[in-house]
């Protein structure tokens, strides 16, 4: 009876040593993408906290029955943007865009003009820029 006794309690601290190691690399693992993903949060919301934009003034020239609008944009915040990858929205409405430079890189404290073309109904509007990290800034103009 003696052996059987011997041979059951290494089976269980066989097992137990086996578990142990599964466990600790599995959680050994799981540290590592909570360390990483909690990187990345921090990393994104100070560059989000650096963002910054404002609408400066808008030009409508009107064609008819449709109007382009330009655009003043700054770059109030210390994070470069990119001015291709920004949203545009009036009354709403996602609207294609243009930019008046080649240059798509959006220096801080520096402008970008917008160009939206085709655009229709007189009246009140309100235009909402967006940048690729959801920063944004609202602007009211009249046809």
């Amino acid at each position: 009876m003696g052996f059987e006794t011997s041979v059951v309690v290494t089976i269980f601290l066989v097992s137990a040593i086996l578990i142990a190691t599964i466990s600790y690399t599995t959680l050994s693992s799981s540290q590592d993408l909570l360390s990483s993903s909690v990187d990345e949060h921090y990393s994104l919301l100070n560059t989000k906290l650096q963002t910054d934009v404002q609408i400066v003034q808008s030009n409508a020239i009107i064609h008819n029955s449709t109007y382009q609008l330009s655009l003043e944009v700054l770059n109030t915040g210390s994070e470069t943007l990119s001015s291709d990858e920004l949203d545009v929205l009036i009354d709403g409405v996602h609207m294609p865009y243009s930019s008046a430079s080649a240059i798509t890189t959006w220096t801080p404290e520096t402008y970008t003009v917008l160009n939206l073309s085709n655009l229709s109904g007189f009246g009140d509007h309100r235009v909402k820029v967006v940048t690729k990290n959801g920063i944004c800034d609202y602007y009211s103009y009249s046809i």
